[in-house]
């Protein structure tokens, strides 16, 4: 079979290769084959994906997460889907086989059924991005009515899930949009956002923003898209993406938190200082971490994360929650597609099988 991989030989030679001759998935006794329809393509964290194999370390990696598809073959054991179904789920970063492929191998308790009337190509553009945000302002943050969010890069698939979750419970939201292009799309969203804060336009604009939206409350809960640590150029260079999409300093979002407020942070790296840690203490305040694949690493919780995949694939089928397709493409031009992935920030990369 033909699939995607990630080929490595360091962490400065990287290369997106379609295997021809891929050996066919075989599934254990709780595993299913699926014969995927749609992938939907992220960038690949080498740091994340190489300590997740620390003690086996590898030179491949698998590419695609997020698959939809029909069950072609099942373990003896697998009761929650039969052969035939159509399927919607996430494949773990343990996996031998990439999503991005003509076949997968994913355990049952990953997947959902997919409803008839909600298409391949917009479950794996939502099912990933519902999953995280479900894990942040749910599990995380406990997000309730009346709360107020503050949600960075809304504009990006993420972020826009973001947004219409915690419209949809009740809280105030809040967002940033780095160019114009972004403040566009978040203005043109049904969901009603209380105010755009421009991040291109100055350097401190963001808690100044925050404190005259909030009357100088502060907000309940923070979810970044990574953060500037230090002030030096290098810092910028590596943390800032080249400056091309400015992000906030860790200093100026703990500054728009509120009394016990909770910060809910993607950027894996992060350092507080003594500093931080007083104005975080001085504010009952805390720190997440998000990383969403710990519900496929570890099935201590199996009944959560399907009532996760359920919820979600129900409210994209009824369009409570929208998804913005950029663009879709071929399994043949994945590889070249993957290189310049990273520039697209608004909606997901689809391949069709």
């Amino acid at each position: 079979m033909r699939t995607l991989i990630l080929d490595v030989q360091n962490e400065q030679n990287q290369k997106f290769v379609l295997e021809a001759n891929e050996a066919d998935p075989i599934p254990d006794k709780y595993d299913i084959v699926v014969q995927v329809k749609a992938c939907a393509l992220s960038s690949p964290n080498f740091k994340v994906l190489s300590d997740v194999y620390k003690k086996y370390p590898r030179s491949r990696y698998i590419v695609g997460y997020e698959v939809a598809g029909i069950v072609t073959q099942k373990g003896p054991e697998v009761s929650n889907v039969a052969t035939g179904d159509s399927v919607v789920g996430i494949v773990s970063l343990g996996s031998h086989y990439s999503g991005c492929g003509e076949y997968c191998l994913l355990s049952e308790y990953d997947v959902v059924k997919k409803p008839e009337r909600l298409s391949y190509e917009e479950a794996v553009a939502g099912i990933g991005d519902c999953l995280k945000a479900y894990t942040a302002l749910y599990y995380h943050a406990h997000v309730c009515s009346g709360d107020t969010v503050l949600i960075i890069d809304g504009a990006s698939s993420f972020g826009n899930v973001a947004i219409q979750l915690a419209s949809q419970w009740g809280a105030k939201v809040i967002s940033t949009a780095s160019s114009n292009e972004e403040r566009g799309i978040l203005e043109n969203l049904d969901t009603p956002i209380a105010q755009i804060i421009d991040l291109d336009q100055r350097s401190n604009i963001l808690v100044s923003s925050v404190m005259e939206e909030t009357g100088g409350v502060g907000v309940d809960v923070v979810i970044d898209n990574g953060v500037r640590q230090f002030n030096d150029e290098e810092d910028q260079k590596i943390v800032g993406e080249n400056l091309k999409y400015p992000k906030p300093h860790k200093h100026d979002v703990i500054s728009c938190l509120g009394a016990s407020g909770k910060w809910i942070t993607q950027q894996p790296g992060l350092q507080l200082d003594p500093p931080d840690c007083q104005k975080l203490f001085l504010r009952g305040g805390s720190v997440h971490f998000l990383f969403e694949n710990i519900w496929t690493l570890a099935y201590s919780q199996h009944g959560r994360f399907q009532h996760i995949l359920q919820d979600a694939v129900e409210k994209l089928e009824r369009g409570i929650v929208k998804c913005k397709i950029s663009k879709t493409i071929s399994l043949d031009s994945a590889a070249d597609t993957m290189k310049t992935l990273q520039d697209i920030r608004t909606g997901k990369v689809v391949v069709k099988i």
